[in-house]
Formats: C-alpha cells, sequence, structure tokens
C-alpha cells in the first residue's frame, strides 16, 4: 500500500503532487522516445526501415506518414504532462487508448497475424511508457482524491 501522505510536498505557497510530477516526468521522457521514432521515420524514412530490418513500404510517404502521426499524437500529450488535473481527460487519454491502442495493435500485428518480429520494439515502447503513466496517473488521482489537492 503506498502511503499517500508523503505524496504531497510544498513548493513555495502551493501543495504539490509528487505522483503528479513523475506522471509528467515520464509522460515528458514518452514524447522525447517518441521524437527517436518522429524523427528519422519522417526525414529519413528508408534508413529507419533499415535500421528496424523492416520492409520498406512502397510508396515510402507511409513510413513519413506514420512518422507524422506520432508527432501529432505527442504533441497532445504535453498538457496533461504539464498538468494532469486540469486536462484530465487528456492525461487518460495518454494511456488509453493512445498507449494502450498502440502496444496492443503491435503485440497483436506481431504475435496473432505474423507481422515482422521488429514491430515489438513500438509495442514495448508503448507498453512501457503506458503502465508506468498508468501507475503514476493512479497514485497521482488518488492522492488528489485523499487530500483535495489539485496543484
Amino acid at each position: 500500500m503506498v502511503n499517500t501522505s508523503s505524496a504531497l510536498t510544498k513548493v513555495g505557497s502551493r501543495t504539490a503532487n509528487t505522483w503528479a510530477r513523475w506522471f509528467g516526468r515520464t509522460v515528458g521522457l514518452g514524447i522525447v522516445v517518441n521524437m527517436f521514432f518522429v524523427i528519422p521515420c519522417f526525414f529519413f524514412p528508408r534508413q529507419m526501415c533499415e535500421l528496424l530490418h523492416l520492409k520498406q513500404p512502397d510508396p515510402i510517404i507511409w513510413v513519413r506518414a506514420g512518422g507524422m502521426l506520432l508527432f501529432i499524437i505527442s504533441i497532445f500529450y504535453i498538457p496533461a504532462a504539464l498538468n494532469p488535473f486540469r486536462y484530465r481527460a487528456t492525461a487518460i487519454m495518454h494511456i488509453v487508448p493512445s498507449r494502450a491502442c498502440g502496444s496492443s495493435f503491435f503485440l497483436y500485428s506481431v504475435l496473432v497475424r505474423g507481422q515482422q518480429a521488429q514491430f515489438l520494439s513500438i509495442a514495448l515502447v508503448d507498453l512501457f511508457f503506458g503502465v508506468v503513466s498508468a501507475i503514476f496517473l493512479f497514485l497521482a488521482f488518488r492522492t488528489e482524491q485523499a487530500h483535495g489537492s489539485t496543484a
């Protein structure tokens, strides 16, 4: 059992929820990791496919489109990372459907549909950040509810 009373710290004149800060840090790190996929997919799609040992689609624009969509999704995570209480719905959608669908789609595609095993790297990144973010967000919301803090 997690002691929620120690999850609140005094910051200046306000009380900060430690779990919310860890949620924000985790989301922020996830955005940075996403950019390691976004930038090469968008600007160097052939080289990214080669690096991951993936077949290159024809036309290659599909790799670029995937990179662009991941960038857009990542931008939508920023408000939740900064304030998961104010942007509660966005914080929850960061996990479900975003990270959960990303990981389950690629796990299903590889394990059931026989796609290339290299797609597991994408599944594992989404799974890791989804699970860790979900834990921190749950603890942040629970601490907020227990103490009435939304800072």
